[in-house]
């Protein structure tokens, strides 16, 4: 009988062993996702579907030996758009409105939001390497964030096998129904950087025509603060990743805005003064996106991200200010 015990509990701990070992190798798997943006040349045209929304892009991105990014986005359908990016510099070109929008971005490439460190994502998902496949004349493996609870939703991402690049990447709820997609319909990787490839076609037409140049974003300043705003409920798993107060050219005070995250979903909360009631419909969507409103005293408070209802509604009404009493009566 104890040998027969000796072996349960040895086959126990070798299964506990490959499980550890290959949940470290799906997350190496989403490390090498993280990177690719920069560390991966490539141009192509990708579908990007949101809801009943479906938009095609085309994109050339290139990452220069000393870490430059460069990249050129136009869309394919309905009114054109282009935007340049390079590193943390945007310029947009919305040829019907004749205006060119300037401002700072951080540097965020595709669709695809995962944590600094992936090893936190473990405790409120399961991280899986699922089966290979073939996207576009490439390679790829599905690498699954599964997770474990309704609070957030899922993801999957199929990565190329050399390079990382993720070549599809789905949003999918409780049900399994795929909420938000990203997929290329036509890559090639690599290629010498050119100029002439990222260079925007409107730039010469914007300036002799006098476009309406926009660069109102670019006097938004952050500072961190203590805003004195709070979330009292957090849903498991989140906890607050950033806290500042934003600056608004016009806006008479600064907007208290905070950030939730439980290492791969974040939830924003904005706080601005109550100038009107809020919408008969405080709850609102635009694909995985849900946005929620509520009056706090004589302020909105409005929270925003890419989770389900429950939990953006959750961390809404949990919101509240240290000083009840007197500036933010309830």
């Amino acid at each position: 009988m104890k040998f027969w015990l000796a072996v349960a509990a040895t086959i126990t701990a070798l299964d506990v062993c490959a499980q550890d070992a290959a949940t470290s190798d799906a997350l190496e798997w989403l490390r090498k996702i993280a990177d690719s943006s920069r560390t991966v040349s490539y141009s192509g045209t990708f579908v990007y579907q949101h809801g009943s929304r479906v938009e095609t892009s085309r994109v050339v991105h290139y990452v220069n030996q000393a870490g430059g990014v460069f990249e050129k986005l136009e869309t394919l359908d309905g009114p054109p758009r282009e935007v340049i990016r390079a590193n943390d510099h945007v310029t947009a070109y919305i040829p019907d409105a004749k205006v060119v929008l300037v401002e700072r971005r951080s540097t965020r490439h595709l669709p695809v939001m995962l944590p600094e460190k992936l090893s936190d994502l473990t405790q409120q998902y399961d991280v899986k390497k699922l089966e290979a496949d073939r996207m576009g004349g490439y390679e790829c493996v599905w690498i699954g964030v599964i997770p474990k609870d309704k609070l957030r939703y899922g993801r999957k991402f199929c990565a190329e096998r050399g390079s990382g690049l993720p070549l599809r990447a789905q949003v999918f709820n409780e049900r399994m129904e795929i909420i938000e997609s990203f997929g290329f319909s036509q890559l090639s990787l690599g290629g010498k950087f050119s100029r002439d490839q990222v260079a925007s076609r409107y730039e010469g037409r914007s300036q002799a025509q006098k476009w309406r140049v926009d660069r109102s974003a670019l006097n938004v300043m952050e500072q961190a603060a203590d805003t004195g705003w709070t979330a009292v409920n957090l849903p498991q798993g989140f906890r607050k990743s950033m806290e500042v107060k934003r600056t608004i050219a016009g806006r008479p005070v600064a907007m208290p805005h905070l950030v939730y995250s439980d290492g791969l979903a974040a939830i924003s909360v904005f706080v601005e003064p109550k100038v009107r009631e809020v919408s008969a419909k405080p709850l609102t969507s635009q694909g995985a996106v849900h946005i929620y409103k509520r009056a706090y005293g004589e302020h909105i408070v409005t929270v925003l991200g890419e989770a389900p209802a429950a939990t953006v509604m959750q961390i809404a009404n949990s919101m509240e200010h240290r000083n009840v009493g007197s500036a933010f009566p309830k």
